[in-house]
């Protein structure tokens, strides 16, 4: 059971405010606008200044050629007046500066404030030329006859109605050529920035499925400009790490594996308790909302502060566990190991059971032995009947102890018999053999009732070990005219085998406890025994794969049951 890594979704992302295709589109179209606009200004700014230069030099020439008619004229009144149109006006001044032609002078001299200074420049002689605002250009220039200043001619120009048409519909040209221009602009950036954050939202959606796992599809890669590296190396990233993950998920199924195939319970624990990972073996351990056991909680936050902690034995529900806990700082966690104890240590308990009662039972004859030997040594040994009194207790209590010595190794060879080998045993045979055995043995009637033909998986030599030993415990506690009876059935595929009596029976609280090790009933107590052919015959039961157990009521008797696999009957050979 492992906790797994929330992966982001796509949703969790955040969204930003203005998106990349917004302002890198917005970007390029800026730059194309700015781009239009400088081609704009530079555009009508050279065409102001050709229309200028061109206006300038036709205004030069018309004044120019009407001054070298007016050095050869006898009437410059009529001069000047056929020289002028609604564009050219000219006035005639002579070398003091007055205005001889033409009378009256009109509004439009009036208009030119710098007249005298353009006069008398041009009487000195020079050329005048100035620029006015509206398209106006004025030039004064000298007026010669035989090669002497006679007079000045002022003349002032304005743009013609043509002209000026075909200035303003070449700005309106260039106005729309501008918008046109920004319009297109903005249409490539768009595009452009489209196609950009085009091929970056599927790196980023591929980086995505990357991130949630999926490392089988490969990459589109296009182009050779720097998104197609990006796209080439986040494509090496993916095979790169999909051999990585390869490997870490091998190595995890071997882990898990190798943990699940332990009978130890193992489990990762993290700081605020939850339980993130844990074997199969652990799941009996795990509470129903996924956290460990409240008795291991206090071991768990001293791994957590110390670094490791220790309980050999901790009681959890009915069993007793060994635990190990050490802190995973890489997790944030402890990592915890558990081993069932139980087991163990109720063989410790049975064993030291053992050793007590098998020391308890070797004292007694011990102390017989003993004390008949310091009375013999006190001198009894001179009395003959006294004599034969000692020897006769040092000999039932050396077979006494022969006896015990006889049932601890029979117990010890059948502790160290493999379970698990069987064949099939006829019980009809076995139960015989056994009712043979004991049939000397007390007043009881002996009754056998066995099912013909019935046969079990099982030892021949352990099933009449142990028939004979319960017959024996049958008969041992029924009175004459007491019965035994040995009965055998098959029932839901088992052979089933009981002995019973009707003796004294045994205490309702004395039931579970006859087959332990030397336990020996009250009424068990005032005959001969040890307190080991129960356990003996459970142990040789458990070696076939079968199971024993007993019923009794007090008063009235003991049913002891044996269950064995049942087999079919083997053929008797034909002769």
């Amino acid at each position: 059971m492992a906790r797994r890594i929330r992966q982001p979704r796509v949703s969790d992302r955040p969204r930003p405010w203005i998106g990349m295709r917004v302002w890198l589109g917005a970007a390029f179209a800026l730059v194309g606008a700015i781009t239009a606009v400088t081609v704009y200004l530079f555009v009508h700014d050279s065409n102001q200044k050709s229309v200028s230069q061109r206006s300038t030099e036709l205004a030069v020439g018309r004044t120019v050629h009407l001054a070298d008619q007016l050095g050869d004229a006898e009437n410059p009144a009529e001069v000047v007046r056929a020289g002028t149109d609604a564009g050219f006006t000219a006035w005639y001044f002579n070398r003091r500066g007055r205005l001889v032609a033409p009378h009256p002078a009109g509004p439009a001299l009036g208009g030119i404030g710098s007249r005298r200074r353009a006069v008398r420049k041009a009487l000195a002689p020079g050329r005048v030329t100035r620029n006015l605002p509206g398209g106006v250009t004025v030039v004064a220039v000298p007026v010669f006859h035989d090669f002497e200043v006679t007079g000045a001619l002022l003349g002032r120009y304005s743009r013609s109605e043509v002209l000026q048409n075909a200035v303003d519909r070449l700005r309106n040209d260039s106005l729309r050529a501008l918008a046109v221009g920004v319009c297109i602009a903005i249409l490539i950036g768009f595009a452009v920035a489209s196609l950009i954050t085009y091929r970056i939202r599927r790196l980023a959606r591929s980086a995505e499925n990357m991130a949630a796992g999926s490392l089988d599809v490969p990459l589109q890669i296009t182009g050779r400009d720097e998104v197609g590296d990006l796209a080439r190396a986040l494509d090496k990233m993916r095979t790169a790490l999909q051999d990585s993950f390869q490997v870490l998920s091998s190595q995890r199924d071997k882990l898990a594996a190798i943990f699940d195939g332990m009978s130890d319970p193992v489990m990762i624990v993290d700081n605020d308790g939850t339980l993130r990972f844990s074997n199969r073996a652990a799941a009996e351990l795990a509470t129903e909302d996924g956290t460990p056991p409240a008795a291991m909680l206090p071991h768990l936050r001293r791994a957590a502060e110390r670094g490791e902690a220790e309980a050999p034995a901790l009681r959890i529900g009915d069993r007793v566990y060994g635990l190990q806990a050490r802190e995973v700082p890489a997790e944030q966690g402890v990592l915890v190991v558990v081993r069932d104890r139980t087991e163990e240590m109720r063989r410790e308990l049975a064993e030291r059971e053992f050793v007590s009662n098998a020391a308890h039972e070797l004292r007694n004859p011990l102390a017989g032995i003993s004390g008949a030997i310091e009375v013999l040594q006190a001198g009894a040994k001179d009395d003959p009947e006294a004599l034969d009194h000692f020897l006769l207790r040092l000999s039932q209590d050396v077979e006494r102890m022969n006896r015990l010595m006889q049932s601890l190794l029979t117990l010890a060879r059948v502790e160290a018999l493999p379970e698990g080998e069987s064949e099939v045993v006829d019980v009809s045979s076995a139960a015989s053999d056994a009712v043979a055995a004991v049939q000397k043995e007390g007043g009881a009637e002996l009754q056998l009732d066995v099912e013909p033909g019935l046969a079990a998986h099982g030892d021949p030599l352990l099933l009449r070990q142990v028939l004979i030993g319960l017959l024996s415990n049958a008969i041992r506690h029924t009175q004459t005219p007491g019965a035994v009876v040995l009965r055998g059935r098959r029932d839901n595929g088992e052979a089933v085998i009981e002995v019973v009596d009707t003796g004294t029976g045994i205490p309702p609280e004395e039931v579970d406890r006859v087959f332990e090790r030397f336990y020996r009933s009250t009424d068990a107590l005032a005959h001969e025994g040890f307190g080991l052919g129960l356990a003996i015959a459970k142990r040789m039961v458990q070696v076939m794969g079968g199971s024993i157990g007993a019923a009794s009521e007090e008063g009235h008797g003991s049913i002891f049951w044996v269950r064995l696999p049942a087999a079919e009957p083997i053929p008797t050979p034909v002769a």
